[in-house]
């Protein structure tokens, strides 16, 4: 399963057809055969190497910061994990 993921355009190649686009720090690039329109600056979804969907900013504020929360919590889980790992391991030392 994949998931669309928001991203904030910094980058447009007309000539190619392509966008730059930010995910936190990685950058990624997507077509722009679905949205042309689509300016530097704009936040758009990306799904399978394709700009699908213009979000504007406030959604996509809203969906960065529900990513945030999940992965927050992802990490949160991890360590918690790792903790209950080590635990059993000193436990059978």
């Amino acid at each position: 399963m994949c998931i669309a993921a928001p991203a904030h355009v910094i980058e447009i190649n007309r000539e190619d057809n392509l966008l730059v686009a930010d995910f936190g720090g990685a950058k990624q690039q997507a077509k722009l055969d679905l949205l042309p329109e689509v300016e530097v600056g704009d936040y758009v979804l990306i799904h399978a190497g394709y700009a699908i969907e213009k979000l504007s900013e406030e959604a996509a504020k809203e969906s960065l910061d529900a990513w945030e929360e999940l992965l927050d919590f992802l990490e949160e889980e991890d360590m918690e994990m790792e903790k209950a790992r080590e635990e059993f391991l000193q436990s059978i030392d």
